[in-house]
């Protein structure tokens, strides 16, 4: 007994033994070789001891021998400058510097490898909370999640804005996407993950939002890996053979007059931008305009691809909006990208030509635009640390004086 108490205050230490060729040795060596503890016990103290490192990407880490419990302690910054040549004589040109994203994540398991958590914040301004979820795996086919997290949706928007070819996103996802919402999701993957599905039920009002009233959101998602497992990166990393994914997602929502300001414009740029739900600022004002209720539904298609340092990405958007008053109306988008490592794990050139339009005869949600880019990114040690600058070219027919031309350069760091 007097053995094992001695050995818990000793675990506690920091103390390290040398041999006499200067090599370290753990307390538990030590112990044991001095007859302390027993061959048993050094084995049991072994097995137990936690494993506590610093791993770049993920931040602090801890986990018990037996990988039961496990926590990472981390997140990345994003630091942005901007500068606009507006179109319009009427304005003046804009540069300004910007924290564009810091984020705090906590991720981990509990109890077993199989149930994990998540909880990511951005501190940028004050402190908003992004992800907050719990999951469960019962197998490779079947995870379970629970809580705030991205639906199933477009495949720009599911990839970490850590990990985009270009300071940001596409001028298309910035029109169709989801961004988080409240809700319960099942997803998996079969034979190695050349297949993966993702299909959820969600308030669809938005982060931090409860919903109104009893109508949810649903959503789904299929990707395809025929040549092996493809993450959720955008970088033209040099791998040894082609990688390709082919997937597309949909989601449905019917929404009323109790929805509005109920806070979706925070995250869900289909309402908030694509449909402009924003105007009909109150309930009656939402009845006048579409009647009791709005039904949307939107598809995405991508095909996106990797090898040798080149990575090619492609996605569509088709949505399609149906008021009870007055008639239905469709808007699309895309985006098109293409980036080549020269200079493999460091530099990398990009060019991206992405475009939105709506058919709506309602001036409050038409828009025709699109945006010309052209990136290079500067790897120090991959997403860890690099820098990105892109040159974006505006064509906007729909609203004069618009045809922006804009520079950003953004650092961005792990820590």
């Amino acid at each position: 007994m007097r053995k094992k108490i001695f050995l818990s205050m000793a675990l506690l230490t920091v103390s390290v033994g040398l041999t006499a060729q200067g090599e370290a040795k753990s307390i538990e060596e030590i112990l044991k070789e001095k007859g302390v503890i027993t061959v048993e016990e050094y084995q049991e103290a072994v097995t137990q001891k936690p494993d506590v490192a610093y791993v770049p990407g993920k931040g602090f880490t801890a986990a018990t021998a037996d990988g039961k419990y496990k926590l990472h302690i981390g997140g990345y910054a994003q630091l942005l400058y901007k500068y606009t040549d507006v179109d319009s004589n009427a304005a003046d040109d804009k540069s300004d510097f910007n924290i564009r994203r810091f984020k705090l994540q906590i991720a981990g398991n509990v109890v077993s490898k199989d149930f994990g958590y998540k909880f990511q914040g951005d501190m940028k301004n004050g402190f908003t909370t992004e992800d907050a979820f719990i999951n469960y795996k019962f197998a490779a086919p079947l995870t379970v999640q629970v809580g705030q997290f991205k639906p199933a949706q477009a495949r720009q928007e599911l990839t970490s804005a850590a990990k985009q070819l270009f300071p940001e996103r596409s001028l298309a996802n910035d029109t169709f996407n989801l961004g988080r919402d409240l809700g319960v999701q099942a997803a998996g993957s079969f034979a190695g993950k050349i297949v993966e599905y993702r299909l959820g039920l969600f308030n669809g009002n938005g982060p931090n939002t409860a919903n109104p009233d009893d109508r949810h959101m649903v959503t789904g998602r299929l990707d395809l890996n025929p040549l092996g497992a493809y993450a959720m990166d955008e970088a033209g990393w040099t791998s040894d053979k082609p990688l390709l994914n082919i997937g597309g997602s949909f989601a449905w929502n019917k929404i009323g007059g109790g929805d509005v300001g109920s806070g979706f414009s925070k995250d869900n740029d289909v309402m908030d931008v694509a449909l402009n739900l924003d105007d009909a600022a109150t309930a009656a004002a939402f009845t006048a305009n579409y009647g009791s209720d709005l039904t949307w539904l939107l598809w995405t298609a991508n095909v996106n691809a990797a090898w040798m340092g080149a990575t090619l990405a492609g996605e569509y958007y088709a949505l399609n909006a149906d008021p009870s008053l007055g008639s239905d109306w469709d808007a699309d988008g895309y985006y098109v990208q293409a980036g080549y490592q020269v200079i493999p794990q460091t530099l990398e050139l990009a060019a991206r030509y992405s475009a939105v339009e709506s058919t709506d005869t309602q001036a409050s949600a038409k828009f025709d635009k699109a945006e010309t880019q052209f990136g290079v990114n500067y790897y120090f040690a991959k997403h860890a640390a690099k820098v990105q600058a892109d040159y974006t070219l505006v064509s906007d027919d729909w609203n004069a004086d618009k045809d922006d031309n804009i520079v950003r350069l953004q650092a961005q760091f792990y820590y």
